[in-house]
C-alpha cells in the first residue's frame, strides 16, 4: 500500500488553475522531485497535501486514508512534515526550542521522548553545535537546516521539502542532499520542489513536471528533463541543464 496517493486533486483560485486532475503516489522511502515554471502550482500542490489549502475535488489520501479535509496540525501528527521555502522560525527562541515545540506539537511527544527526538534532529542536520543559539541569528544554510530540522522532529513519514536548497552554495547544497539521501534510509519518503536540478538529480530517482497544475512528465529524472513537453513548457524548448542552480 502506498503512503501517500493523490487522485484526481484538482484546485483553482477564481480563474487561475493550480491543480488539475493531479494524480500519483508515493511509497515508503521514495525520492521524488517537483518541477515546473514559477506559477507552475508546485508550493499549491504541498499546500494541498499538508492541509495549508483545500482542493476543490479529488482524493489525498495517507496510509490508505482520505485526509483531504484534516487540518495542517492532524496532517503533521498523522506523519506528514514539510518545509517552507522562506525559513519560518521562532526567531526569538533558541534553536533547540525551535526543534522541541516541532517534537511535541507535531509528533505528540512528552518529556525525555520530545527532548531525544529534536536533539536527534538537530543533530543529523549538523545543528548540535548551535542548539542554545536564537534561531534570529542564523545565517541562511543554518536556517534551512533549522528548517529541516524542524520538520524531522514531527517524525513524518512523508516529508515534503519547498526549494531547500535555493541560496545555498555548491558546498552547501552537497552537504544538504547528503542529508536528504540518508533520510531514505529509515523509509521517510521524500516529495522535493527544486530548481537547483543537479541536487534533484544526486537523489531522487523520479520527477514530476507540473506546468499550470497539470502534470506534464512523470517518470525517470532525465527521460522525463529530455522530453519535448518539459523543454517546451518548463523552459520553452530550451536544453534542461543539469548543472543548473
Amino acid at each position: 500500500m502506498s503512503l501517500l496517493q493523490l487522485e484526481g486533486v484538482s484546485k483553482k483560485f477564481g480563474q487561475v488553475v493550480v491543480g488539475e486532475a493531479i494524480t500519483f503516489q508515493l511509497m515508503q522511502g521514495d525520492a521524488v522531485g517537483i518541477v515546473g515554471p514559477n506559477g507552475a502550482g508546485k508550493t499549491s500542490l504541498f499546500g494541498m497535501i499538508s492541509g495549508d489549502i483545500s482542493p476543490d475535488s479529488g482524493v489525498i489520501s495517507f496510509e490508505g486514508e482520505n485526509v483531504a479535509r484534516l487540518s495542517p496540525a492532524k496532517r503533521a501528527r498523522a506523519g506528514i512534515g514539510r518545509t517552507y521555502q522562506v525559513p519560518r522560525p521562532f526567531e526569538h527562541m533558541t534553536v533547540f526550542e525551535n526543534a522541541l515545540v516541532a517534537a511535541q506539537q507535531g509528533a505528540r511527544a512528552r518529556g525525555h521522548k520530545s527532548y531525544d527526538i529534536a536533539f536527534g534532529a538537530l543533530e543529523r542536520t549538523g545543528l548540535g553545535p548551535l542548539a542554545n543559539r536564537p534561531a534570529g541569528s542564523l545565517t541562511l544554510l543554518h536556517r534551512k537546516r533549522l528548517e529541516l530540522a524542524r520538520a524531522l522532529s514531527t517524525s513524518p513519514r512523508v516529508l515534503l521539502l519547498d526549494e531547500i536548497a535555493g541560496g545555498l552554495t555548491d558546498l552547501e547544497v552537497n552537504e544538504l542532499t547528503t542529508i536528504i539521501r540518508s533520510l531514505r534510509a529509515d523509509g521517510i519518503a521524500v516529495l522535493w520542489i527544486e530548481h537547483v536540478v543537479r541536487a534533484l538529480l544526486s537523489t531522487v530517482d523520479r520527477l514530476i513536471c507540473l506546468a499550470s497544475g497539470v502534470v506534464v512528465a512523470d517518470g525517470e529524472p532525465k527521460e522525463v528533463l529530455a522530453s519535448d513537453a518539459v523543454r517546451f513548457v518548463y523552459l520553452g524548448g530550451k536544453r534542461i541543464d543539469e548543472d543548473a542552480s
